[in-house]
């Protein structure tokens, strides 16, 4: 990716530990929540396979339900019917806790695995969250080979779902897809499907951005938008920063260390509208300086630091120091 160059800061020596924390931290953060359901479906003579498939996919579209009932913010009806309608997508990591058949049904409860943080940001009202500040991309069309007819508003509208896609962005975001049927997979009845997009931006922010995702299912055509919408969800998370901006936190008295990757985890997880918090360096006087990047602006991000509670610490003394800037103390 090719981006335009940052401010460069100083860092101490200290910022290295606290950058090994926050990797560790990032890196051992679970997303994904197991949600158990269960579904039936009839089954005639010689039928049972088929039954056992249509019992399993409306134990997974149950189970995304449960989560999406489950999420604790105001959520956008056409939004989570665009959800719902790729319920593979967003289950595609289950396993089958218990089978029972019997000569007219069977019936199947399952365990499956739903990344709670990204399907909270992808459902929840933008109008009800956070504040506005960068337009995000204009969007510039996609075109596409080897793939199934893509309807653009598919792709489009979950991209503005995210924040990604905006009717007064001032840089224009162009998709190119790439679709291959990998084939069969060996011992099973499944088959795989590859999907790549290339992302470029035409205007104020030059960028190139490659994601590549695989898809699995019985037919080669559903594989396929697993792995698509697979991808439409990765890229908005590689381009969430260029989108919307970012913000400076700076946090006093940020020790012990761990402390900052529990805080940096919240934000994450649990603020709508943060998509990214990274260690950007430590300051003269021994502040923490973390960047934040998504759609919120200061304001409402003081807000939510206000309304949040941590294990262990707790925030005090906020202040905006400007648009882009906020100050905490840990204590």
């Amino acid at each position: 990716m090719r981006r335009q160059h940052r401010p460069t800061r100083t860092f101490r020596h200290g910022a290295w530990a606290l950058a090994v924390v926050l990797s560790l931290s990032s890196s051992a953060r679970v997303d994904a929540a197991p949600i158990e359901a269960s579904a039936s479906a009839s089954a005639s003579a010689g039928e049972a396979d088929r039954a056992r498939d249509r019992a399993i996919s409306a134990a997974r579209k149950a189970a995304l339900e449960q989560a999406i009932a489950g999420i604790d913010t105001p959520v956008d009806a056409d939004a989570v019917k665009q959800v719902l309608g790729r319920a593979e997508a967003w289950t595609a990591g289950y396993r089958v806790l218990e089978l029972r058949s019997s000569e007219t049904s069977v019936e199947v409860r399952i365990e499956a695995e739903i990344d709670l943080p990204r399907l909270r940001k992808r459902v929840a009202d933008a109008s009800a969250g956070a504040g506005q500040r960068p337009a995000g991309f204009a969007w510039g069309g996609l075109r596409s080979t080897g793939c199934p007819a893509i309807a653009e508003a598919g792709i489009r509208d979950p991209l503005r779902a995210y924040g990604i896609v905006a009717a007064n962005g001032e840089t224009t975001l162009s998709l190119a897809i790439a679709c291959t049927d990998r084939g069969a997979v060996t011992h099973t009845r499944v088959r795989a499907a590859a999907v790549e997009i290339v992302a470029t931006t035409a205007g104020a922010t030059k960028l190139e951005l490659r994601v590549a995702t695989q898809g699995f299912a019985e037919e080669p055509g559903a594989a396929t938008q697993i792995a698509l919408d697979r991808a439409v969800a990765e890229l908005a998370d590689a381009l969430a920063v260029e989108a919307r901006g970012d913000l400076e936190l700076r946090v006093e008295r940020p020790w012990p260390a761990a402390r900052v990757g529990i805080l940096a985890d919240s934000l994450r997880q649990a603020v709508i509208g943060v998509d990214l918090v990274e260690l950007a360096g430590i300051a003269s006087d021994g502040s923490v300086v973390l960047r934040v990047g998504g759609r919120i602006d200061a304001a409402t991000l003081g807000r939510r630091l206000q309304e949040s509670s941590f294990p262990g610490f707790a925030l005090v003394g906020l202040r905006v120091d400007g648009a882009h800037a906020l100050r905490v103390r840990m204590q």
